[in-house]
């Protein structure tokens, strides 16, 4: 299944560690870990929904914090009574869809119309990075730290800092202030 299928079983793992009892802890100023918990199963279920049902271009609201937050709070509602379960359905159905789909398969996001192949790369580093954010424990399998790394390394050379994590992933320098890829 590759790193996304890797990824995707991290994820499940990561939120099977988490205790319900910490479910209402706050995560951010925004989310709580359930909301952190369904905003990272989102990279599950819009494999699966932006396939079936392309949407539209998004407009600049969409990438707003806020926006992000509401989104993140909605689909923490939408798990229901039992999130691990809801988790784990995610990932089987995203896995599923994903084996059977054709090479040229695609997807309408936000962004735009995108190759499944492209559009799991990003899913991977969300669910890999909401992973280790639960805190719980688990730690992602190599393959999925590696499709994550990799997707982060194509972001740092598209935001211009290509050569700084080259060069501090070789440790031949540090990181530049401010540097941040996602």
């Amino acid at each position: 299944m590759g790193p996304f299928g890797s990824a995707s079983r991290f994820f499940v793992d990561a939120v099977a560690a988490v205790p319900p009892e910490g479910y209402g802890r706050e995560w951010s100023d925004e989310w709580t870990v359930l909301d952190l918990i369904a905003h990272g199963n989102r990279a599950n279920v819009l494999v699966v929904e932006y396939s079936e049902r392309p949407v539209a271009v998004a407009g600049p609201e969409y990438v707003l914090p806020e926006s992000i937050a509401a989104r993140g709070r909605q689909a923490a509602l939408d798990l229901g009574d039992d999130p691990v379960v809801a988790v784990r359905e995610a990932s089987e159905k995203a896995l599923r869809f994903v084996a059977a789909a054709p090479e040229d398969a695609t997807v309408g996001t936000p962004f735009g119309v995108q190759t499944l192949h492209t559009y799991l790369q990003s899913r991977t580093a969300e669910l890999v990075l909401h992973g280790i954010d639960l805190g719980s424990g688990v730690e992602p399998p190599s393959e999925a730290l590696s499709g994550c790394a990799v997707f982060l390394v194509k972001r740092a050379v598209n935001s211009g800092f290509g050569l700084d994590v080259v060069l501090a992933l070789s440790g031949r320098a540090d990181l530049p202030p401010g540097c941040n890829v996602y």
